[in-house]
């Protein structure tokens, strides 16, 4: 596989091997960013009654959807400083602190006594994630710069594999030794590796700062979101979001309570239609670097809410399955084509552009699992088909107002309109 050098070739010779290392690096943080995350979707079945937590907490909302949203409540929090952070004390030192806080927070769930100190510990590990996320997100699409689809797509697979990670963890755990807790004190083992990976990365991130930029919402911010096709960017970005959290953040609880399935395979399910994403994103996050960004997304938001309907209403658990595992490659394939797509629209400020859509994007987590959990005196079944189907109706209208503007030139750092753009 070979990248393009991006828009910085004519000044610097693309060091491969680098990029290698690089892309590798962003990969397994992302990989255990989400191992950590979703290690407790996959106990989140036993831990709500281990804890007790039964009842309704602020705003009419279960203290199960609360303790599921927490982690994003403190990405949304930490993701607008990443980039502030990453100016003032470097991108790998951001990088570093923030999958130390959400390794060692994660961990500390395990020996939480109660729904307030889960709650605690899993908001301060989204801190560490609001850090992670957008410094790692920015220096792949920046670094590869024409091939960013495929660089993102493959970043993004981080995310699915460490979902079959977390997920894998959760069911093996649980089905041996019958206890929530073994889960959260192994799977943030995974980012060991990634904080030796990048202490010990010196001089690749040295070389990557020559090529990065950082998410950040200085003056840019406004100055983009006035314009339309930026608006429909961050509006389609939301509702994406919002359609497709629930699986990350409740799909293994669905099982067990809806479907009356056994903790240990609603978790191998979660990790399966995640492995499905995993390969939505890389293949189609190819595809994105030869096809209209624009058209691909449009066609893979009706795809998602087609899946939604058969999922939702399954006859039976064999096309239950196989229409969550078409959920699952589809719905995750659309954001390696979206950010790229942000990315193209940027007009030179990358950092600022995947600032607002991950600012979109965390709000719309942190939604996308309160709002569910509001509407759980409805039926779990219930609550979970109408918070996935209705933002996934008004995505597939948002995506017929994109519209691909123009992609970088492979050896200059200005924009052409792009061959597919008209």
């Amino acid at each position: 596989m070979t990248f393009s050098p991006g828009d910085y070739s004519a000044k610097a010779q693309f060091d491969q091997k680098g990029a290698a290392l690089f892309l590798a690096i962003m990969f397994l943080g992302y990989l255990a960013f989400t191992a950590d995350r979703t290690v407790l979707s996959a106990m989140l079945a036993p831990l709500s009654k281990a804890l007790g937590m039964g009842g309704i907490q602020a705003f009419g909302v279960a203290e199960t959807a609360w303790l599921a949203s927490a982690q994003f409540m403190g990405v949304l929090s930490f993701v607008l400083a990443s980039g502030y952070l990453s100016d003032r004390y470097g991108q790998r030192r951001v990088i570093l602190v923030g999958v130390a806080v959400f390794t060692s927070f994660t961990w500390l769930i395990g020996l939480a006594a109660n729904f307030q100190q889960a709650f605690l510990y899993r908001l301060v590990s989204g801190f560490g994630e609001g850090l992670f996320w957008p410094a790692a997100m920015s220096a792949v699409a920046n670094y590869f710069g024409r091939s960013k689809g495929l660089a993102l797509g493959i970043f993004y697979a981080g995310f699915d594999l460490g979902g079959v990670a977390g997920n894998s963890i959760g069911s093996v755990s649980y089905a041996i030794t019958a206890d929530w807790r073994t889960a959260f004190f192994i799977a943030p083992l995974i980012g060991l590796p990634v904080l030796g990976g990048v202490f010990a990365s010196r001089r690749t991130f040295a070389d990557a700062a020559t090529r990065t930029g950082t998410l950040s919402l200085g003056r840019g911010a406004s100055t983009l979101l006035r314009k339309s096709r930026v608006s429909v960017i961050m509006g389609f970005a939301f509702l994406a979001t919002w359609a497709s959290v629930w699986q990350v953040a409740y799909l293994p609880y669905y099982y067990t309570k809806v479907l009356g399935a056994s903790v240990p395979l609603a978790a191998l399910i979660a990790a399966a239609v995640l492995a499905s994403g995993m390969l939505g994103k890389v293949v189609m996050g190819r595809l994105s670097d030869s096809v209209r960004r624009d058209r691909l997304i449009f066609a893979l938001a009706l795809i998602v809410v087609g899946a939604y309907a058969v999922f939702f209403s399954a006859p039976n658990f064999a096309v239950g399955i196989l229409s969550a595992l078409a959920m699952g490659f589809f719905s995750s394939a659309i954001f390696p084509g979206m950010q790229a797509l942000a990315s193209d629209a940027s007009e030179g400020r990358t950092g600022t552009m995947l600032g607002l859509t991950t600012t979109f994007q965390s709000a719309a987590a942190v939604l996308g699992t309160l709002v569910p959990g509001a509407l759980f005196t409805l039926g779990v079944g219930r609550a979970l088909a109408l918070g996935a189907m209705i933002p996934a109706v008004l995505m597939s209208v948002a995506a017929l107002f994109l519209r691909e503007v123009g992609r970088r030139s492979e050896d200059a750092d200005t924009f052409t309109p792009g061959r597919n753009n008209l």
